[in-house]
């Protein structure tokens, strides 16, 4: 006479095996495909050009540009800085121009001189070798110009 199997241990191995092929199913399909709970991260291991490009805010007087910092955009988060301003930038001129006052309305305020004095902000992309530009061996190869306003201090307000 064969032994026969409790269902409760038919349960565990069914259980066993279920989890098994769940873990390594993964494993046998494409491997752009990204989901949860099991990843592959493909962000990071797919090679990526040099070339980028970087949607950012800039406070200019004169010949001098600033990088806006991101609590002037949004708040102290980067990221959060960089999707209202990418966000901004991809709505159109109305949402553009209407992020660059709201930025310009808060740099007189600002403790870091060349915040405080600048005449203008722009939102621009541009292009860059992000390997070279990182390094500070290179400037921006293209630039575009999205939204241009004047920075008003409160002696100019009407």
């Amino acid at each position: 006479q064969q032994p026969s199997v409790s269902p409760e241990r038919l349960r565990a191995y069914s259980l066993s095996v279920v989890m098994i092929v769940a873990v390594g199913a993964p494993a046998f399909r494409d491997p752009e495909l990204d989901s949860y709970p099991l990843s592959t991260y493909p962000m990071f291991s797919r090679p990526r050009g040099r070339t980028n490009t970087v949607t950012s805010a800039l406070a200019i007087r004169g010949e001098r540009e600033v990088k806006v910092p991101p609590e002037y955009v949004a708040n102290a988060e980067t990221m959060q800085a960089f999707r209202t301003l990418s966000t901004a930038v991809m709505a159109g001129g109305r949402a553009a121009e209407q992020l660059c006052q709201a930025i310009a309305g808060r740099l007189p305020a600002a403790s870091d001189p060349a915040l405080a004095t600048a005449a203008r902000v722009e939102l621009i992309t541009e292009s860059v070798d992000a390997i070279d530009y990182l390094a500070g061996r290179a400037k921006p190869e293209r630039r575009r110009v999205h939204a241009r306003c004047a920075v008003k201090r409160p002696e100019e307000a009407p």
